[in-house]
């Protein structure tokens, strides 16, 4: 008999695989399904080994505001039967995911959800209004990706023990070594897209102006790429400020940056979760992040880790000075933040996901395992 799990996606990350290969070195019999290869502002199809099946449906992908995209998709049923799942976890609400998702309860197939979004993030249009709760009564299990995405089903009236938690790993895993303090030759680094309306680019550029009056020899780093990223190096140059601009690096060259940077910044207006602070803090980098950032005051602790701040730009200027001008503090939160990224490791979230996948399959579903 099949013990298969299919997690149908929008499309495969190199983080998302990075996970996947893991719990297939650990025995689960999984399969993935995609609405797309790679979506319109992604670099990275191709640049990773799936070590399980993996099928991606005809159809097409359509851009929402604030980089976001819905999928529409045909065969979807043609497909997860090719596939054979036991189990079957989707990835969101979008019509295809709802194509699969009536699949499964007309073969009986157990179902579950797993999202990073929270109650910030989630569309709340009247067909999400209408399709959420619908999928939501079917689903085993809801996986979230932090305490945030925990709380909003919560509030959905989704029991608790109904809701599991697996940890965002990182594409890559940490370096052995923190560079210290005194060797990383940026002070700050923005890794996002360049836009205003997500991002809030405007915002970063502000900070950085006012911290370079009080902070002499400022360095930024500002990978990626955007609609303002030319608004962004003119102001940030104009100021004085030395930059260095990378509209892409590959990913599995990311360590290389975080390494050369003291803090990372991320005033998001609307963020899942933000992956870069995973990467940056198991790379010993203290994050600021906004309260609209879906890891905020849970990946990254106010003070302890990093810090979490409204979007008011004095008290973000406070912060990276005192990061900046306080060796003792940067080397305590670098430590913190490496040690908080230990107990979300590849290992921790590849258990949680074998503890999801058993409740939908029963406890044989990693026999055969290491």
């Amino acid at each position: 008999m099949s013990r298969r799990v299919v997690v149908f996606n929008n499309m495969i990350t190199p983080y998302t695989n990075r996970l996947y290969n893991e719990l297939v070195a650990q025995g689960l019999d999984l399969a993935v399904l995609s609405c797309t290869e790679q979506e319109a502002d992604r670099s990275w199809a191709g640049s990773f080994e799936p070590h399980y099946p993996h099928r991606t449906v005809a159809g097409i992908s359509l851009p929402l505001s604030r980089s976001r995209y819905t999928h529409v998709n045909v065969g979807v049923g043609r497909a997860l039967s090719a596939l054979a799942p036991a189990a079957l976890v989707v990835n969101g609400f979008y019509p295809s995911m709802l194509a699969g998702a009536v699949w499964a309860q007309l073969r009986g197939r157990p179902l579950a959800l797993t999202i990073d979004g929270w109650r910030e993030t989630m569309p709340d249009t009247a067909y999400h209004r209408l399709v959420r709760p619908w999928l939501l009564r079917r689903c085993r299990t809801i996986v979230c990706c932090g305490e945030k995405g925990r709380d909003y089903f919560l509030s959905q009236s989704v029991p608790a023990d109904r809701i599991a938690t697996v940890p965002l790993v990182p594409a890559w895993g940490a370096p052995p070594e923190v560079v210290p303090l005194s060797s990383r030759p940026y002070s700050l680094l923005w890794c996002a897209r360049i836009n205003d309306d997500a991002k809030n680019a405007a915002f970063f550029e502000r900070v950085v102006i006012g911290l370079s009056g009080s902070v002499p020899g400022l360095k930024v780093r500002v990978v990626g790429s955007g609609p303002v990223e030319r608004r962004m190096l003119s102001r940030l140059g104009a100021a004085g400020i030395e930059i260095r601009h990378d509209p892409y690096i590959p990913w599995h060259r990311m360590a290389e940056v975080y390494s050369e940077v003291r803090v990372l910044l991320l005033p998001s207006l609307l963020e899942p979760w933000g992956l870069v602070c995973n990467e940056a803090m198991q790379c010993g980098v203290p994050c600021i992040v906004s309260p609209h950032v879906g890891a905020a005051g849970d990946l990254v602790r106010d003070g302890e880790n990093g810090f979490v701040r409204a979007l008011a730009e004095q008290p973000w200027i406070d912060a990276a000075r005192l990061l900046l001008e306080t060796p003792a503090l940067w080397d305590q939160m670098s430590v913190r933040a490496r040690e908080t990224m230990q107990q979300r490791s590849l290992g921790h979230s590849a258990a949680a996901f074998m503890q999801v996948a058993e409740g939908l399959l029963g406890p044989a579903a990693h026999e055969g395992g290491r």
